[in-house]
């Protein structure tokens, strides 16, 4: 595995990048306030049947950050552009919470680009969630700016993080993946790579333009949710997997919006089922 950039928009954007060239094509976009390497359990897993990219978006991982973007529109921008530079006119993706969400959003502007999607909990809002946003904020977003940003060490950190109560049903190995990739060391300490206040602000990001555009999108969809998923309604991933014959909606018992850093086993085997059909 190793680690390129291009550049988007003025932004120097990294991408870790696996396999071989001329293998079928394996794209994968992260949640927000994580960075590629946390789904790098998928990214190896993959590698010796795909070239593999999974992008940091900017303001994660070692991406550069910015807080000039006012939609998610910025994030599906960022695939494309991604796409674009590696000459990748056809790919299957995987995406995850803000990831599926923005993998949706860049297959309504370039429908031919996927061959497949494989969407862990995408956050596609509903009408009604998307108005409580604009009226009251996410609280989301709250907690965001609350959030720990610095620590003496990645030492430290990962002994922090291994005991919060946030983390408890993670698997260790994916605590120890989002302090490696999602923190960075200097000689003066450490700091989070997504600062508080960009993960804020994406949560705090939400318009309705895609919700009348969801018939764009042909590509062979498996979107994967919990029994009770908080940012992907029923009828709205309904609307998604209806325009393609081959795509099914999938409720995973006893899982939650974290499943890739819960259940890695259960990640890599509902994928292959995906992109096995």
């Amino acid at each position: 595995m190793r680690r390129s950039f291009f550049d988007y928009s003025g932004l120097r954007l990294s991408y870790l990048e696996a396999g071989l060239d001329g293998a079928p094509k394996l794209f994968i976009a992260h949640a927000n306030g994580y960075a590629a390497g946390c789904y790098e359990f998928i990214v190896r897993h993959f590698s010796d049947r795909y070239h593999v990219c999974a992008l940091d978006f900017a303001g994660h991982g070692e991406s550069a950050s910015t807080l000039d973007f006012k939609s998610w529109n910025f994030f599906s921008d960022q695939i494309l552009a991604f796409l674009d530079h590696k000459r990748w006119q056809k790919t299957a993706a995987i995406g995850h919470s803000l990831g599926g969400g923005s993998l949706v959003r860049a297959a309504i502007k370039e429908p031919n680009r996927f061959e497949k999607l494989v969407l862990f909990d995408p956050v596609v809002l509903g009408f009604l969630a998307i108005t409580y946003v604009k009226l009251f904020g996410n609280p989301m977003a709250r907690t965001a700016l609350a959030r720990r940003e610095d620590f003496q060490s990645k030492e430290q950190a990962l002994k922090i993080f291994m005991r919060h109560p946030a983390n408890r049903s993670w698997e260790k190995d994916a605590v120890k993946a989002y302090v490696d990739y999602c923190i960075k060391e200097d000689s003066e300490g450490a700091i989070l790579c997504c600062l508080p206040e960009v993960e804020a602000q994406i949560f705090s990001q939400t318009n309705y333009g895609h919700l009348f555009k969801l018939g764009r999108i042909r590509a062979e969809t498996h979107i994967v949710l919990p029994p009770h998923s908080n940012v992907c309604p029923t009828r709205v991933a309904r609307r998604i997997v209806r325009n393609n014959e081959r795509s099914s909606l999938l409720r995973l018992p006893g899982t939650g919006h974290l499943l890739p850093f819960e259940n890695r086993p259960l990640t890599l085997q509902t994928i292959e089922a995906a992109l096995g059909r």
